[in-house]
């Protein structure tokens, strides 16, 4: 039988958790703008994302947002939940279309967070960690680099975890991820697609030189990378190499 490909907080946890936990994960997919968390509404779902990537949105009272997080199969979609908040002011919605596993959020608080035992719990605490050290790398970013070494930052932080080479995108997203208007997304776009890494056409994004981002890239991506690498004390890019080679 095929080896199941899913989210790497599931698949690093022991068999018979994993398998305690079946029957409450759900396998589904996600679509595009699909809103998964409302600000200051019930959290009603955690989802563990094996092809898809969300974002949270920071949404000010002029209209304006920036992107305050990034999740994708190293992750989970819900952490607010998890540290006993029922509700949070951000907007989590999916960027990129994929599939992965949805739990009712009151399932996740009695089958995880209300055991002690649960491995889950452990895994879920490291990779809280790590994110709030992603937002934390993040905000400085923003402060201290240009836009052309923030946008090859965020793009290989996409394409690490959506695994393909083209993917949705469209520019006001991009605009809203690094918190600058339109235009200026699509001048940078533009040299970038001049340099050979990228094309946008129409809505997709195509990663031609991923090796190429990282060059352009500051120092903040490979410092985010490994706040995700220590949820499992290996290369999380390498585990989810791993996960998308098996059922082959």
């Amino acid at each position: 039988m095929a080896e199941k490909k899913e989210n790497l907080l599931l698949a690093a946890l022991p068999r018979e958790e994993r398998e305690r936990l079946d029957p409450f994960l759900q396998w589904t997919g996600v679509e595009f703008e699909q809103n998964l968390i409302e600000p200051n509404e019930p959290i009603r779902l955690v989802f563990f994302p094996f092809d898809a990537i969300t974002s949270t949105l920071q949404e000010l009272s002029d209209g304006s947002s920036i992107e305050t997080g990034l999740m994708g199969i190293e992750g989970m979609i819900g952490i607010q939940l998890w540290l006993r908040m029922p509700s949070t002011p951000t907007r989590t919605f999916v960027q990129v279309p994929g599939q992965g596993h949805i739990m009712k959020a009151a399932d996740f608080v009695r089958e995880v967070m209300n055991r002690p035992e649960s491995q889950l719990n452990i895994l879920v605490a490291r990779y809280t960690h790590a994110f709030l050290a992603m937002t934390s790398q993040g905000a400085a970013c923003n402060r201290l680099h240009t836009l052309d070494q923030r946008m090859c930052r965020w793009l290989k932080l996409c394409h690490n975890r959506v695994r393909r080479a083209e993917f949705p995108m469209r520019q006001e997203f991009m605009a809203a991820m690094l918190g600058v208007q339109r235009p200026t997304v699509s001048t940078t776009a533009s040299i970038l697609q001049k340099a050979g890494l990228i094309t946008y056409t129409r809505g997709q994004m195509t990663i031609l030189d991923p090796e190429g981002l990282v060059a352009g890239a500051c120092e903040c991506l490979e410092l985010m990378e490994r706040q995700m690498d220590r949820i499992f004390d290996a290369p999380w890019r390498e585990l989810a190499r791993r996960e998308d080679q098996k059922g082959r």
